[in-house]
């Protein structure tokens, strides 16, 4: 094997490079789309598409005279591989997207399920409901760390094309594998793209977390990211002050509220956020109304932290491992477009 010249600091695994000692390329490979389903698609539009008229997922806006990109817009939601639906999209998205959110597996080596009730709601027999279980996805790797290393490192690469030059990208991630992606990121995007590593305390801790013989682990980490250092959409975000509150002092407070920290859901403005504002983890909130039965299901109170920070209205934002759609279904109540895939259907 020939000798790999290492002149910069970065992590090296099995399989990133060739026997000649040249880094393997990211395959690019580019596919047709299908459209499957519109919503609030016309008849006329329907019967045009089935007939070959509309034959890809981006016609819609392609086709039409004088109408911009923006203009005739519509979200996508799309069911693969999302390497091979980032290789498609380079065509027409390179360089087109404002933020990315990501909560790739991380390396846990677990599978995972969704759950659903059957039947409806409103019937006699609902207390009686069956639940359906799938398995959303297997969170194991065929050569363990170096595959996921391997799998990670080819989709950042199309992320970071994918971004316009002033865009964001948020990795959520835990101790597992989270300082490996950070080294792999600051090689992709560069060292100098690092912003933040945001620190996500999951919420109070009881039940068998707390009979753990260890430190309870009850925080994830998020990486921010920019595709250009110096140049970036941040829209700074404060909670309010709550009604009464007083400095050390006893003075009046000043300004638009607490500034929000690296931190989060640990300090007593956080904590004092309830309902949908509250940042605990939707895991451990037995009535929350958000709940899809997604294991790995995220709060909309992180992701509309995040697109709010990160993103202006009628930006494009994405997720290509959206799960159960969380930064999707924030995104559009944001006001933001959206592209979401994931590989579970």
């Amino acid at each position: 094997m020939a000798k790999i010249e290492i002149n910069k600091v970065e992590l090296v695994w099995p399989g990133k490079y060739n026997e000649d000692g040249t880094l393997k390329e990211v395959p690019r490979v580019s596919l047709p789309f299908q459209v499957i389903e519109r919503v609030n698609e016309s008849r006329a539009t329907r019967e045009a598409r089935k007939t070959g008229i509309q034959q890809t997922l981006f016609d819609v806006w392609e086709g039409k005279e004088g109408e911009t990109f923006e203009e005739g817009w519509r979200n996508k939601l799309i069911w693969g591989d999302n390497l091979l639906v980032m290789g498609s999209l380079l065509e027409k998205f390179a360089g087109k997207i404002d933020l990315i959110y990501i909560d790739p597996p991380f390396a846990t080596g677990a599978d995972f399920s969704f759950t659903a009730p059957i039947g409806e709601e409103g019937e006699e027999v609902y207390k009686e409901q069956s639940i359906l279980e799938e398995k959303a996805y297997r969170d194991t790797w065929g050569r363990g760390l170096q595959s996921y290393l391997q799998m990670m490192y080819q989709r950042l690469a199309f992320m970071r094309d994918l971004l316009t030059e002033h865009g964001s990208i948020y990795v959520h991630l835990d101790a597992t594998v989270g300082h490996y992606i950070k080294t792999v990121m600051d090689e992709i995007f560069g060292q100098d793209s690092f912003q933040r590593e945001i620190i996500w305390r999951i919420g109070w801790v009881s039940g068998y977390k707390s009979a753990a013989k260890n430190w309870i682990r009850n925080h994830d980490m998020i990486l921010f990211y920019v595709k250009t250092p110096g140049s970036f959409v941040f829209n700074k975000e404060y909670i309010p002050y709550a009604p009464g509150y007083k400095r050390r002092g006893g003075e009046e407070p000043t300004g638009q509220g607490y500034p929000i920290e690296d931190v989060w859901n640990a300090n007593p403005f956080e904590f004092a956020l309830t309902g949908e504002d509250s940042l605990d983890s939707i895991q451990i909130k037995s009535f929350s109304t958000e709940k899809t039965g997604f294991a790995t299901q995220k709060n909309e109170s992180i992701l509309r932290r995040i697109i709010n920070a990160s993103s202006n209205p009628g930006d494009l934002v994405a997720d290509f491992f959206c799960g159960s759609g969380t930064t999707l279904a924030v995104a559009e109540k944001l006001g933001r477009r959206w592209i979401g895939c994931d590989l579970s259907r």
